[in-house]
């Protein structure tokens, strides 16, 4: 007779996910199609770099640290060099990661070096370096990913003393059909016809640069930008006041 452990609680033999009903009507949101999910951002996370910040929205978890200014090693150039990584944790998305493999996607990396170096006086900082590194614990989208990563590296560059043109953030629109929907989660980028992620620095009324995955006439992607630029301008505030909290 096979031993049995009575201090443990025989499991089944199989699982299976549970099935949510879905709607044809397009996904449903509680909250406007217009308002932000809650943002928590809070600097001084890590301690060992010179800034670092740590953004949570609904879906998005990154833990950002920034290093320099530092010496960078030759050739020199008149001026300074922004480095952008970005790296996810294996439990970060509902398909488990490689550890070693699929935990640095170059085009994130890319993508964010692209919407932060209007925002940074790289002018000012001859020879040097400044390195940005990004640890996404949970994104439910890409889009998120690259708007809340934004606004953390800016964030942890503002509290590392990094000369800035203004608050760079992030903000991501999807669309369905004539309906733009404002900071979409993990579904509705999933299923949208297109999904834009600006990035602008609003007290500046400037935009840094933006990415677009999907196809959309002129008058919609006119539509994405303004809805966006409206989604920035919310987020600036809780960044500005992240970083007012943060130095008191």
């Amino acid at each position: 007779m096979a031993t049995f452990d009575r201090r443990r609680i025989p499991a089944p033999e199989d699982s299976k996910p549970p099935v949510y009903l879905s709607t044809t009507a397009g996904p449903s949101r509680s909250r406007g199609n217009d308002e932000l999910r809650p943002l928590f951002i809070k600097t001084g996370l890590v301690t060992q770099a010179n800034g670092s910040a740590y953004v949570e929205a609904d879906g998005v978890k990154i833990a950002c640290s920034a290093f320099g200014p530092r010496p960078r090693p030759p050739p020199f150039t008149s001026t300074g060099t922004l480095n952008v990584e970005v790296k996810f944790a294996p439990f970060a998305s509902q398909v488990r990661r490689a550890p070693l493999r699929d935990t640095e996607p170059v085009s994130h990396a890319a993508v964010l070096t692209n919407l932060l170096l209007p925002a940074v006086h790289l002018h000012l900082l001859p020879k040097m370096s400044v390195d940005v590194h990004i640890y996404v614990l949970e994104g439910d989208s890409d889009a998120s990913v690259l708007a809340a990563g934004l606004s953390a590296a800016c964030v942890a560059l503002a509290d590392a003393g990094i000369p800035l043109s203004g608050l760079a953030v992030g903000s991501t629109v999807a669309l369905h059909g004539s309906t733009a929907l404002l900071d979409p989660s993990g579904p509705e980028c999933t299923g949208a016809d297109a999904t834009l992620t600006l990035g602008a620095m609003p007290a500046l009324g400037r935009a840094t640069s933006l990415h677009m995955t999907g196809e959309a006439d002129l008058d919609a992607v006119c539509d994405m930008v303004e809805a966006a630029l409206a989604g920035a301008t919310s987020a600036h505030d809780a960044v500005a006041v992240a970083l007012f909290d943060g130095v008191q």
